[in-house]
């Protein structure tokens, strides 16, 4: 009589993982404390960028078009221009980029969350707009109307020019709440680079 043949046992493969898919909260007290510093909006960096845009818009309005150089009468609009981008690029790094619950962090294949494009569609936006607000603060009285067509069409360029400058300020001085941010998702991935766990297949 056949006897059955002893079952063959399993083979155990060992796999290794440096992420950690669940963990979306903070680690450790070093990252709660950059998430609670990301996690608030960045009012003194905010005040700064209004009072930014006040000051150039009536240095040029108050100042610079009255004066009877035009080199001297163009630096007002791209100080208007400067103060803008920076207004429009640094306005979304000063809001809460963290919560109690999910921490922002890299992928581990790679940067899904590139700064770029983020950076250029900024870009974009405060250069379209403001040749708009130059426009505006210039208005057309008496003392502009003597001004030439090239005069004029510089102005809109320069703040065009000046607002694309601009708008990358933010991230050479950024404000509180993304530098932290910033440090949080390096820490992170960092970390993930260096620890990991050990998981295992089963085959039959």
């Amino acid at each position: 009589m056949d006897t059955p043949q002893a079952q063959r046992p399993p083979d155990v493969t060992l796999v290794s993982h440096v992420d950690r898919p669940a963990d979306t909260g903070p680690a450790n007290e070093h990252e709660t404390g950059l998430c609670r510093e990301a996690s608030r909006t960045d009012w003194a960096y905010l005040g700064g960028l209004i009072v930014a845009d006040s000051a150039a818009v009536a240095l040029d309005a108050a100042e610079l078009q009255s004066n009877g150089h035009t080199a001297v009468r163009l630096v007002g609009p791209g100080l208007v221009g400067l103060a803008w981008g920076w207004s429009v690029g640094g306005t979304y790094l000063t809001l809460p980029q963290c919560g109690a619950d999910l921490v922002r962090g890299h992928a581990v294949e790679g940067d899904s969350r590139s700064e770029i494009p983020l950076a250029v569609s900024f870009g974009i936006l405060a250069a379209t707009t403001a040749p708009v607000i130059v426009g505006i603060e210039t208005g057309d009285g008496p003392q502009t109307l003597r001004w030439s067509p090239a005069e004029r069409v510089m102005r809109l360029v320069l703040a065009s020019a000046t607002a694309t400058v601009g708008s990358v300020l933010p991230y050479v001085l950024p404000p509180r709440t993304w530098r932290a941010a910033h440090k949080l998702a390096n820490l992170r991935v960092g970390a993930a680079a260096r620890g990991g766990i050990v998981s295992y297949s089963v085959t039959f």
